[in-house]
């Protein structure tokens, strides 16, 4: 059995919607969902959860008493798990209806341990912004590439049991939990892939495009990336200080500003605005050192993958 994992805020009703129903919905039959309310004074996702919990008993639906933030409401769901499998899911995405049955006979077949997928990309509105074309297999090339940036996307996962007991769940790396974990799982011994095939919907909203901490993510990133190349596992207290040490607002502006033109140019790129696109690829390549550096990481990544 396979137990599905979501944690659930302030996510639009709608999109809420979207999402548990895409699980329901699934061609592999055999699960639970546990979902976790990390806003216990959200009346609307009450509703709205135990509306499906009555009409489908897989689900199984657990209120925070207070916010504990992704982290700690994703340890509580993995304490309540009752499956030998375990799968990932946000509360604003759409898994497609075959994901759990493909992923887990591509886990099964070559015996890894936890696996991601390819995601398309959407907007709040569900159209397609675009779609990865590719992601690493190979569990050698993925260990190179894990040097430069999460290349297991953290919405599309499913692994073993132990896997998540043996690394103890989630610690507390802010913005990095996902990324954390999987360098962790790496260097305990566990083999990880990625199925080379679409799985799940990624919803791209304002909200995530313009995010104020989007540069806090960057540096908790590239701190726990120079210990993984070390072969090391990063103190959760050592990469706290190093992110206060270079946290600033001008950097935190310039670097979310190159994150809006870069998304923007995503966009010219599919709608093949070229003019545009070249214009802000000039803006950006003066926008932030830091964002050039996260995009030289990716570039990184795609050549050792």
């Amino acid at each position: 059995m396979i137990s599905v994992i979501m944690s659930t805020y302030k996510e639009d009703e709608r999109l809420l919607r979207e999402s548990i129903e895409s699980i329901l919905n699934q061609t592999y039959r055999d699960f639970e969902y546990i979902i976790i309310l990390d806003y216990p004074d959200n009346d609307v996702h009450k509703s709205v959860i135990e509306e499906y919990a009555l009409k489908d008993d897989r689900i199984h639906f657990y209120i925070n008493e207070k916010n504990m933030g992704l982290t700690d409401s994703l340890n509580r769901g993995l304490s309540l798990c009752h499956g030998e499998y375990i799968a990932r899911m946000d509360a604003d995405d759409i898994s497609l209806p075959d994901r759990l049955e493909r992923q887990m006979k591509y886990l099964e077949k070559n015996h890894y341990d936890l696996i991601g997928g390819i995601t398309e990309m959407i907007n709040e509105n569900g159209s397609l912004l675009y779609s990865i074309k590719s992601v690493p297999t190979d569990p050698k090339k993925i260990n190179k590439a894990l040097r430069y940036s999460q290349c297991i996307a953290h919405p599309t996962w499913l692994g073993r049991k132990e896997v998540f007991e043996k690394n103890a769940g989630y610690r507390h790396m802010p913005l990095c939990e996902d990324y954390d974990f999987t360098l962790r799982a790496v260097l305990n011994g566990f083999v990880v892939s990625n199925l080379n095939e679409a799985v799940l919907k990624y919803r791209m909203t304002s909200n995530s495009i313009s995010r104020s901490n989007l540069f806090e993510q960057y540096l908790y990133m590239s701190y726990i990336t120079n210990e993984y190349k070390n072969k090391g596992i990063a103190s959760v207290d050592k990469a706290y200080a190093y992110v206060q040490q270079h946290l600033n607002e001008k950097d935190s502006y310039k670097y979310l500003k190159a994150n809006v033109i870069f998304n923007r140019m995503l966009q010219e790129m599919s709608d093949k605005q070229f003019l545009p696109f070249i214009k802000d690829g000039f803006c950006l390549l003066f926008s932030s050192k830091y964002y050039l550096n996260k995009i030289y990481r990716f570039v990184m990544l795609s050549l050792n993958s």
